[in-house]
């Protein structure tokens, strides 16, 4: 008898698991009358977290809405701003106005940065930006995203070079991919002093292929390494450098996104290496 009671007991509990991973759970599916007592805190329990789910949704779908309703009402204005500080700068201005003009303009183009990753991260997280993986040659993965940071390299004087094999091939979304691996290489030369170097390679194993993006900058104190690809957090160091925060957050997404995964390695005072680890099946 108490053997047919506990296969009954598990089979019911197990109906019930089955449909909280579906998402279908109801307590209304289950008459309480009929269950016993462990079967009736299973359901509370498991009605409790279908409700506390449904919240975390909701209140993620209010963010994200927020975040485009923010995007949307702040473009017109940041590109007037944008305009008149360019407009400011034309006039004779003094050093010091022409100074005060550069801050605004300054200020126009990282709150623009700073929505505007804010608007990707949202859509990354709600599945509306869709990250499909093709194979694709590397090397021509790591060579647009140099180009695009080597103005910046040569503006601080940083030796900016990339050493990969022309034969790699991964898979990985040649846009999305080449986002990440832009930010990587941006943060790289951001925080890299003057007269520094950045080092763009790549090395093939079985199942990956190894993108490592090496700095001679400042580095990151260990017990910080665990939080580099959080959103929006920044060294206490980085104060006197401009950024939002948000672009490891996106490349951490993004290379999960796929199928691939990012790792780092510093040593404080002699630099930093960010290494991309992308899928080759």
């Amino acid at each position: 008898m108490m053997f047919g009671y506990n296969k009954k007991l598990l089979l019911t509990l197990d109906a019930m698991l089955d449909d909280a991973l579906a998402g279908e759970f109801s307590a209304d599916s289950y008459d309480e009358s009929q269950l016993s007592k462990i079967e009736s805190k299973m359901a509370r329990f498991l009605e409790t977290s279908r409700l506390k789910r449904e919240h975390i949704e909701g209140e993620r779908e209010r963010v994200r809405s927020l975040i485009s309703d923010i995007s949307h009402q702040t473009k017109t204005p940041l590109a007037n701003i944008a305009l008149y500080a360019q407009l400011l700068g034309e006039q004779n201005l003094t050093e010091e106005q022409t100074a005060l003009v550069g801050q605004i303009a300054a200020s126009t183009d990282k709150l623009n940065f700073l929505i505007q990753s804010l608007v990707k991260a949202s859509r990354l997280e709600s599945g509306i930006i869709q990250i499909e993986p093709k194979r694709g040659n590397v090397q021509e993965l790591v060579n647009a995203a140099v180009s695009e940071c080597s103005a910046f390299a040569r503006a601080k004087n940083i030796a900016l070079a990339a050493t990969v094999d022309g034969g790699l091939v991964a898979r990985f979304d040649s846009r999305w991919c080449g986002e990440a691996l832009f930010n990587i290489i941006d943060n790289a030369v951001k925080y890299t002093p003057e007269n520094g170097c950045v080092t763009v390679s790549a090395a093939e194993y079985e199942m990956f292929v190894r993108i490592d993006t090496a700095d001679t900058g400042r580095g990151i104190r260990e017990n910080d390494l665990p939080k580099v690809f959080t959103r929006f957090w920044r060294a206490a160091e980085s104060a006197d450098t401009l950024g939002t925060g948000l672009g490891l957050y996106l490349a951490r997404e993004i290379i999960t996104a796929c199928g691939g995964y990012i790792k780092v390695e510093s040593k404080l005072g002699e630099g930093t290496t960010f290494s991309v680890f992308l899928s080759k099946a």
